[in-house]
């Protein structure tokens, strides 16, 4: 007789109920939920606002969990206490069950969400109810921590042009003040530039950080470790970079910005000697459907489009190719050349010329259709048109070649969030292997099994590259 393979079975804890106005992170007298028909979350670091939603089917049972002070006269025998007081005041704590319906839960009401195998479960959302529904099922529409960004006013400010990520957000000018977060360790330590600001409309604090995203400079709640139980931070960064001294990084070896929480070791024997990525993925083990295409890029035919704001607070753009004509073996033939450099009205977005880049002296547009033309954002403010090539240069000299496209579905092992580095490891096609920074995870849990949806568009470390191949 065989021996039969162990049966993980799924575990869930969704806890419900009012926030506590001192500490947002906690819930003041939750109902337990433990039976779930589908949960969704959604998240990514290009949203401030990530979302889940949960579908129980009518009837569920939650148990809710009552404690009552009561006096040694009136109490019965039976009653089950926990403590009792010097003054003879006993806390009785008992615990009742109720079925499921539209009506136990409020819109406003703190939600948390822990998902697992076998009872190991973990943190995976923190969040509001935003929205509650029902028909064959109850349906709970949820946003997380970030939702009540939306609901504070932002302070009317005018900043001067040269304007730190923690003077804005700390208490020289309070956008965060009476919000209970504060910026991620990481963001303070790079106190990243972002010129002058202006806040005069009847904006939210959401609002602000939400409209950084356009320049590439993405905002999202990010924890300072695996203790879930602590209040996130705001991070502020971007997924890539031109230059190792602008890296947004945790401290490993990585040659391109990542935005990343620390290294960890998940399977020893495997990751020893490996690259410090915080999950190792095994495509045999992990990797329940592989959704990832692969295409070799020819650097004959790339080409960067870099765009980034000058100082006249007008957006523009050039695009850096390859030189057809590069000769290495003569010192004056340039190895890139800039085409359709563009400047882009603030207001109206209306394409008109841009003769500041050097190379660039001509409107002529060049047909691109054949090129490989990869986007990139410059967050430095007031910055000129040939540093801005300059940095497009350097990123395309650490573009990855080997192109990879779509997502990966994952068992739910791990419980991945985004913005972490992961290392793919696939015996059968080593294009794929690399560390990845994960820009969105899709996590389902329900009657149909435990999984995450991971996309992972930046592979920040590579076999070969155009300056290294």
């Amino acid at each position: 007789m065989g021996l039969v393979n162990p049966i993980d079975i799924l575990t869930c804890e969704i806890r419900i109920g009012a926030p506590d106005p001192a500490s947002p992170i906690k819930i003041q007298n939750p109902i337990l939920l433990t039976e779930v028909k589908e949960i969704t979350i959604t998240e990514s670091y290009k949203d401030l606002i990530g979302s889940a939603k949960v579908s129980f089917p009518k009837g569920s049972v939650y148990q809710s969990v009552i404690i009552e002070n009561v006096t040694l006269d009136g109490i019965d025998a039976t009653s089950v206490f926990v403590n009792r007081l010097e003054d003879g005041v006993l806390i009785e704590k008992r615990t009742t069950q109720v079925p499921v319906s539209e009506v136990a839960f409020i819109v406003g009401q703190r939600i948390s969400i822990k998902l697992g195998y076998n009872g190991n479960i973990k943190s995976m959302f923190e969040g509001y109810i935003k929205g509650v529904s029902s028909d064959d099922d109850v349906i709970l529409e949820c946003e997380n921590l970030a939702y009540k960004l939306k609901q504070k006013q932002a302070p009317k400010i005018t900043t001067p042009k040269k304007t730190y990520i923690n003077d804005l957000c700390g208490e020289k000018y309070g956008l965060l003040k009476g919000t209970n977060f504060e910026l991620h360790k990481s963001t303070k330590e790079w106190n990243i530039q972002i010129g002058e600001v202006r806040i005069t409309d009847n904006f939210t604090v959401a609002d602000i950080l939400e409209s950084w995203s356009k320049m590439g400079l993405y905002c999202y709640l990010k924890y300072e470790s695996d203790d879930y139980s602590q209040m996130p931070k705001i991070a502020i960064g971007r997924p890539y970079s031109s230059k190792k001294s602008e890296m947004f990084s945790d401290g490993s070896e990585v040659q391109v910005t990542v935005i990343s929480d620390r290294p960890e070791v998940y399977n020893i024997q495997k990751q020893k000697n490996r690259n410090s990525a915080k999950y190792y993925i095994d495509f045999l083990y992990n990797v329940a459907e592989n959704r990832l295409t692969t295409t070799k890029v020819d650097p004959k035919f790339l080409a960067v489009k870099a765009q980034g704001l000058g100082s006249d607070e007008k957006f523009f753009s050039v695009t850096v190719r390859r030189n057809p004509d590069y000769d290495p073996t003569d010192k004056n033939s340039k190895e890139f050349q800039t085409v359709n450099a563009t400047q882009i009205s603030k207001k109206r977005h209306k394409v008109t010329g841009n003769k500041t880049a050097s190379g660039a002296e001509t409107k002529t547009k060049v047909d691109m259709d054949s090129y490989t033309v990869v986007p990139y954002h410059s967050t430095k403010k007031n910055i000129t048109s040939d540093a801005l090539v300059e940095e497009a240069i350097n990123y395309f000299k650490n573009y990855n070649l080997n192109g990879v496209k779509g997502s990966l579905l994952l068992f739910g092992d791990f419980g991945i969030r985004t913005g972490v580095q992961v290392e793919i490891d696939d015996p059968r096609n080593s294009s794929k292997n690399g560390v990845y920074l994960v820009e969105k995870v899709t996590t389902t849990f329900g009657v149909n099994g435990y999984f995450q949806d991971i996309e992972v568009p930046y592979k920040i470390q590579s076999v070969e590259t155009y300056g290294k191949n």
